[in-house]
């Protein structure tokens, strides 16, 4: 049965789930982007433990299968969604869009915003269908990763 939770991230036990779901998700849309060096998978535990996010978590008979994080949009466009990962064994269950829910749900009438890899076509389908829309893209790195980013609007 699906859950969502907060969870307190400053916990190690807690951090170490989540790292661990990071680097799987990470891994796996590094290598469907096709390309060697993948910055979030550079994340450190310590990354976790001492972020200003906030997380959510989805868990499925308790266990915790993905996560959600949220901070300030770094444009003053409201909230961003910065991390959004469902571990792969338990991709294309329903766990992504029930955490995007969850955050449009939370922060009702803020803009959303969030960034992907214009190649990471599951993930420009989970958030066009619950209502984001494109409005910039940007090249970045050796390996020339182009990146998009997306936004609910001022208000849902």
């Amino acid at each position: 049965m699906l859950s969502l939770h907060d969870l307190d991230h400053r916990l190690p036990a807690v951090a170490r789930q989540i790292h661990a779901i990071r680097r799987a998700a990470y891994k796996q849309e590094a290598e469907l982007l096709a390309v060697a060096h993948f910055p979030p998978l550079e994340r450190a535990l310590e990354d976790v433990l001492n972020s200003s996010e906030t997380f959510v978590g989805a868990l499925q008979d308790n266990i915790l299968v993905g996560v959600l994080s949220t901070c300030a949009d770094d444009e003053g466009r409201g909230i961003n969604i910065s991390s959004l990962v469902v571990h792969p064994a338990h991709q294309r269950c329903g766990f992504g869009i029930a955490l995007v829910r969850a955050a449009v749900q939370r922060y009702a009438g803020t803009e959303l915003t969030v960034q992907t890899a214009a190649a990471n076509a599951p993930a420009l389908s989970l958030y066009t269908r619950l209502g984001f829309r494109e409005y910039r893209r940007w090249t970045v790195g050796q390996e020339a990763l182009e990146l998009v980013k997306l936004s609910t609007g001022r208000f849902q």
